[in-house]
């Protein structure tokens, strides 16, 4: 009899324009790589003021007026609603447009615009088309707000945020609201009999149980 692969199940909550959240991407793909399940990883933009002051944080912009984190937020909003677009052509789309996205506007620090937009999705092959009248289309703005109540469903306050899930059991997980990194990941996901103390005591610390 064929033994089921266990599941690891993996939402990570982002600012997609987040320099952090950036880097905490790259750490679970790697981190996906290198496990032997079964590893099914979901990207949730999440964005509030607190998001964007973390952004401003990062990139070491003080005192920043009304304005600049209006427009920030514009920014991430724009950047949610493109990979909401692009995810609309296969999951593996959206994943590949927002990483050359983040590329480009964190890496590059090309401004967001909708040419931007357009030659990215050109770049990786999209349906021009139907990329662009997806784009501003209510199914974006819907799923970005079926995002948010996702966050909120799940008490995120920041970004990045990572929560866990082992062998589809939904009603407790791990929760990370920290550094994400990829020794904690294996630590959360090792069986308790064999896990390592550090890696117990994470388990403790990082558990939640939802009532």
């Amino acid at each position: 009899m064929k033994t089921q692969k266990m599941l690891i199940e993996i939402y990570l909550f982002v600012n997609p324009l987040g320099r952090t959240c950036y880097q905490s991407e790259k750490t679970i793909a790697e981190f996906a790589k290198e496990r032997n399940e079964k590893v099914r990883v979901r990207f949730v933009p999440f964005l509030n003021f607190q998001t964007i002051s973390k952004q401003l944080e990062e990139e070491n912009i003080k005192g920043a007026g009304l304005e600049l984190r209006n427009q920030m937020y514009t920014d991430s909003y724009r950047a949610c609603l493109g990979f909401a677009a692009a995810s609309m052509q296969g999951k593996k789309m959206g994943r590949t447009f927002l990483l050359a996205l983040q590329e480009a506007v964190i890496g590059q620090k090309q401004p967001v615009t909708l040419n931007l937009f357009e030659k990215i999705a050109e770049d990786i092959g999209l349906d021009m088309e139907m990329f662009q009248e997806d784009l501003d289309s209510e199914w974006s703005k819907s799923a970005f707000l079926s995002d948010q109540k996702l966050a909120r469903e799940m008490n995120i306050q920041d970004t990045p945020s990572c929560v866990i899930y082992l062998n589809s059991d939904k009603e407790s997980g791990y929760m990370i609201d920290s550094v994400v990194n990829k020794q904690l990941l294996h630590g959360l996901c090792e069986a308790e009999q064999t896990a390592s103390e550090e890696a117990r005591e994470a388990k403790k610390k990082y558990h939640f149980q939802f009532v």
